[in-house]
């Protein structure tokens, strides 16, 4: 039995550029699906598009009605942003799709690679990464700023992201079934997929720029999502206020020795003694309580909406009961399934569990 693969392609304000790029990838994903034994569609999600832009999706899921490709759409009310517009594709083809490709619509993204995104998810990978090499044509202070924020990224998030990693990716439908109730506050996919398998694979391309087409990821937006990523996903700046908080109270205590023996000396005026003592002992434990009170958030609301654990299980075989039906490999199940309308199926799955992932 053939896989059902649904590629989530964001657009906003792409009636010029939809109409060129979607026949050439519905002809292409035709054309693997005897290699490839997968059943393709396309879902197209308009992010709030002010002008023709549905006018064209309408006009795609039409023309390929009879295509061994079906366009389907949808339409948000409004621009919530890119990161919003995948989401809202991913919820809407995982209930059904064994796989999901995220890409974009401009271009950028080598719809080539499918294929290969495709073998590595066939072989256990419940998410395929993919990394661009960036353009030589770029300008060197956008190489930069690219670079750097995936390093920042990475060292403070402690998430393995590795520069050039966007949104074109492969998530395996049985995980994205498990972890719907928390993408809408995952904060980025991008982060989201790191945290989620750390360790998957990651297929590298070289990036194809478009001629002539400016590109709407700024520099404010991608700064923007890297405090994201940083905020939602690092303890670090709560862990710094409790370092803070102790730090000034060993600083108060020392202090407080230095008052004393000054005071007792006759090196002080009136009253400053008592200042400073009160000023040191106040602000460090007010520093304390606010490290405290970071260890609560922490612990209690930081991560609550993500799921507790991940469970990677290896399938018996292709077609047993509950296994994945064209690929009979390993499938992700979140903590929290259970209790938020999770798959199913997913966590009936026959075969031994093979390893357990604590996140």
């Amino acid at each position: 039995m053939s896989a059902r693969g649904v590629v989530v392609i964001p657009a906003y304000n792409e009636e010029q550029g939809l109409p060129t790029f979607i026949p050439r990838l519905a002809e292409f994903l035709s054309g693997q699906r005897a290699s490839t034994g997968v059943d393709f569609s396309i879902l197209l999600v308009d992010d709030g598009s002010v002008d023709r832009t549905t006018v064209a999706m309408a006009q795609l899921a039409a023309d390929h009605a009879a295509h061994p490709v079906t366009v389907d759409w949808i339409s948000l009310s409004r621009n919530f942003g890119h990161q919003a517009a995948i989401m809202a594709g991913m919820t809407k083809a995982a209930p059904s799709a064994d796989f999901v490709i995220t890409m974009d619509a401009d271009g950028e993204h080598p719809f080539t690679l499918v294929p290969e995104l495709v073998a590595r998810w066939r072989e256990g990978a419940p998410i395929v990464h993919t990394a661009r090499r960036p353009d030589r044509r770029l300008a060197w202070t956008k190489r930069v700023a690219s670079s750097s924020f995936y390093w920042l990224l990475s060292r403070l998030s402690g998430l393995a992201v590795a520069s050039g990693m966007a949104d074109y990716k492969l998530w395996d439908g049985d995980l994205l079934r498990q972890v719907a109730a928390s993408l809408p506050n995952c904060g980025s996919t991008r982060a989201f997929a790191s945290w989620l398998v750390p360790l998957a694979p990651v297929v590298a391309y070289d990036q194809n720029v478009v001629e002539g087409r400016m590109s709407r990821f700024t520099s404010r937006k991608m700064w923007s999502m890297a405090a994201s990523a940083i905020v939602r996903y690092s303890d670090l700046p709560l862990r710094f206020s409790m370092m803070v908080g102790v730090a000034a109270l060993l600083a108060a205590a020392a202090l407080t020795v230095f008052v004393v023996w000054a005071a007792l000396t006759g090196r002080t005026v009136a009253g400053w003694a008592s200042t400073l003592l009160v000023i040191a002992i106040f602000g460090a434990l007010q520093s304390l309580a606010i490290g405290i009170l970071s260890e609560y958030i922490l612990r209690n609301l930081f991560r609550h909406t993500l799921p507790k654990f991940v469970v990677r299980r290896r399938l018996d075989a292709p077609g047993a009961p509950g296994a994945h039906s064209s690929r009979g490999s390993s499938a992700e199940e979140s903590g929290e399934s259970a209790d938020s309308g999770g798959s199913k199926e997913s966590g009936a799955a026959a075969g031994p569990p093979t390893d357990a992932l604590g996140l």
